[in-house]
C-alpha cells in the first residue's frame, strides 16, 4: 500500500516537473525568435516542408531553405509556430512559397519566418 502512494506522488511529481520545464522551454524559444525577427538579418527563403502537430506536440514546424548573405551553399532552418488549439487553422504558408527570413548573421540556422512571430 505505501509503495504505491509512493509510486503514485512520484508519477505525479515527474509528470508535473516535465510540464513545467516544458513550458520554461516554450518561453524561451519564443522569447528567442522575437529577438531575431527584430534584430536578424532579412533574405529570401523558400518552404520546403511542413510538420504538423502530431499527438502530444502542438507546434506546427515549418522547414525552408535560404541563402544567407555571403554564403554560396543553402541553409535549412526550422521554424517552429505554437499557437492555441483554436488558432491552429490560422493560414500558414505553403510548401513552395517564398518567405521572408531574418536570421542571426554569426548563427544562421538561427532563423524565423518573421511574419509569423508575433
Amino acid at each position: 500500500m505505501q509503495a504505491e502512494v509512493v509510486l503514485a506522488l512520484g508519477g505525479l511529481f515527474a509528470i508535473t516537473l516535465w510540464i513545467a520545464l516544458k513550458h520554461v522551454l516554450a518561453a524561451q524559444q519564443a522569447s528567442l525568435q522575437r529577438s531575431i525577427a527584430q534584430r536578424g538579418s532579412i533574405c529570401q527563403g523558400r518552404v520546403v516542408a511542413i510538420q504538423r502537430p502530431f499527438l502530444l506536440d502542438n507546434c506546427t514546424r515549418l522547414y525552408f531553405d535560404f541563402s544567407p548573405d555571403g554564403r554560396d551553399d543553402l541553409v535549412r532552418a526550422c521554424h517552429i509556430d505554437r499557437r492555441e488549439p483554436d488558432e491552429l487553422r490560422a493560414p500558414l504558408p505553403a510548401q513552395g512559397t517564398l518567405v521572408t527570413v531574418r536570421y542571426l548573421p554569426h548563427r544562421p540556422r538561427h532563423a524565423v519566418i518573421g511574419k509569423l512571430v508575433s
